[in-house]
């Protein structure tokens, strides 16, 4: 198995730091040499689909750079971008890499990734799954990572929500508030004390129950950096619960928005940050 890797961590930066950090420490600790890259210069196209023109461009030249790093495997953690990437840039693209999923890549490696887990994490948690993410079967990758941390009890459930994660739900909010009904109700059923997302969409979506229900929201590669004993801190988290628009502003603080943009953070990030999940 190739040792060197580029990490293909999407356009989310800004709002999921802290996974893109944690999945970085999680692959080095397996002994994977790792090249970040992301960003709106490493964007799929996806976000341009109604131009296709303007999309084909972007993700043209994503590929140019996949192809100049020379590592000859990219990894993946994002669904969209991974579908992306098979079933629309592999079609006129030379791609000179192999494609992986990022939980593909760690599972492959569990057996040295479970010598790192060395920190106890006593939790009760149920897996939030989607079953819309064909390309790679995740969940039952992520439950045999889940079972691999000291301490944790995976409660099963049949709760599956359609899409490939949360984001894709946006559109239809009826379909949303329904999928996010039937996991808070599955969660109290369990009493599972923390509900372990997958996909960075679904924990942006997501995190903000814990406002209103007994469970708190975890992304699971936090959860696994946890175990290995390494601080994980989910700011976008902390900046939902906030509350007001004040608070919301004061929590993130002046420079956070600077650096990140005005513009951005006004008319993309903060609307966010205000909206509760319906259920």
């Amino acid at each position: 198995m190739n040792d060197k890797v580029t990490f293909w961590y999407g356009c989310n930066v800004v709002r999921h730091g802290d996974i893109i950090h944690s999945a970085i420490a999680l692959l080095e600790a397996v002994g994977i040499d790792v090249t970040p890259a992301g960003g709106a210069g490493y964007c799929c196209g996806t976000a341009k689909d109604a131009n296709l023109r303007a999309a084909e461009g972007m993700g043209r030249r994503t590929v140019e750079k996949f192809n100049a790093h020379g590592t000859g495997q990219v990894v993946s953690w994002c669904p969209s971008c991974y579908r992306h990437m098979n079933a629309f840039l592999g079609e006129y693209t030379d791609a000179q890499f192999q494609l992986s999923n990022f939980a593909q890549m760690l599972h492959a490696r569990r057996d040295v990734l479970a010598t790192k887990l060395t920190r106890r994490v006593e939790r009760k948690v149920m897996l939030h799954k989607h079953f819309g993410f064909h390309e790679v079967d995740v969940n039952p990758l992520v439950e045999d990572l889940l079972r691999l941390i000291p301490g944790v009890e995976l409660v099963g459930t049949d709760v599956s929500a359609p899409g490939h994660m949360c984001s894709a739900l946006s559109r239809v909010p009826a379909s949303l508030q329904d999928a996010t009904r039937a996991l808070c109700d599955a969660a109290v059923n369990t009493k599972a004390h923390t509900v372990i997302t997958v996909f960075h969409s679904c924990q942006r979506l997501l995190c903000a129950l814990e406002g209103s229900e007994p469970f708190k929201v975890v992304n699971y590669v936090n959860l696994l950096t946890e175990a290995m004993g390494l601080s994980s801190r989910d700011d976008y988290k902390d900046w939902k619960l906030a509350g007001s628009e004040a608070a919301v502003i004061a929590k993130v603080g002046e420079e956070r928005i600077a650096a990140m943009g005005e513009k951005l953070f006004r008319n993309s990030i903060l609307p966010e940050l205000l909206r509760r999940p319906s259920k």
